[in-house]
C-alpha cells in the first residue's frame, strides 16, 4: 500500500498493490500495522457494502455528527465511481475543501476519511459495489448531510444527476443551518 496526503487534509488515498499471475490477482485491502506506520489510529469495527444500479446516481453528502463522527475507508469493487469528500471540521484549517477521486477495480486504489468529514459518490458506470470500514458503530439519531448541489460548497459531478434519494434531495443547506 502506498498512501497519498489529498491536498493538505489528513485524509489519504491509499493505492493498493496487486499481485495478479495466471490465476488471477490478490491485494490486501486492510492492515492495522501499515495504517499505523502511516500515522492513522484507525480500526475498523463495522464493515457496510451498498450497491448502486443505474449510472448518474449520487449518494451523499453524508456524515455522522459529534461525538460519534465517523472515520471510514471506502473502496469500489464493481464498477467505477467518483468519489467525493468535504472537510466540515469547524475548527480546521481545510475546512470546506472538496477532493474527489475515482475509485474501482481498475484504479486499485480506497480512500481513508477522516471523522468530520462528508462524503459522497456518483456512479459512473451501472452496478457500482462500494464497500466500506468504519472506525465507529452507525448511530441514526447522528447521522446527517448536505446537499449534493449546496452552492456553500459547489461539488461538480463528472455526469448529470439522474437518481437521487428522497432523503439526500431534502437535505438543507448549510446556510440554511447555520452550519457555514
Amino acid at each position: 500500500m502506498r498512501f497519498v496526503q489529498l491536498g493538505r487534509s489528513d485524509a489519504r488515498l491509499i493505492e493498493l498493490t496487486v499481485r495478479a499471475d495466471e490465476r488471477g490477482s490478490f491485494t490486501r485491502t486492510w492492515c492495522a500495522d501499515t495504517f499505523a506506520r502511516e500515522g492513522i489510529a484507525f480500526q475498523p469495527v463495522q464493515g457496510n457494502s451498498s450497491v448502486t444500479r443505474l449510472r448518474g446516481t449520487v449518494r451523499g453528502m453524508h456524515f455522522q455528527r459529534a461525538p460519534k463522527a465517523d472515520a471510514k475507508i471506502v473502496r469500489c469493487s464493481a464498477g467505477l465511481i467518483h468519489d467525493v469528500i468535504v472537510d466540515i471540521r469547524p475548527e480546521a484549517p481545510t475546512r470546506g475543501e472538496v477532493y474527489a477521486c475515482e475509485l474501482g477495480p481498475s484504479t486499485s486504489r480506497m480512500l481513508y476519511i477522516p471523522a468530520g468529514f462528508a462524503h459522497g459518490f456518483q456512479a459512473l458506470t451501472d452496478d457500482v459495489t462500494v464497500e466500506y470500514l468504519m472506525g465507529i458503530d452507525y448511530v441514526e439519531g447522528l447521522s446527517d448531510g448536505f446537499r449534493h448541489d449546496d452552492p456553500m460548497i459547489g461539488i461538480r459531478w463528472p455526469q448529470p444527476v439522474t437518481v437521487l434519494s428522497a432523503k439526500d434531495a431534502a437535505w438543507p443547506l448549510l446556510a440554511e443551518r447555520g452550519l457555514w
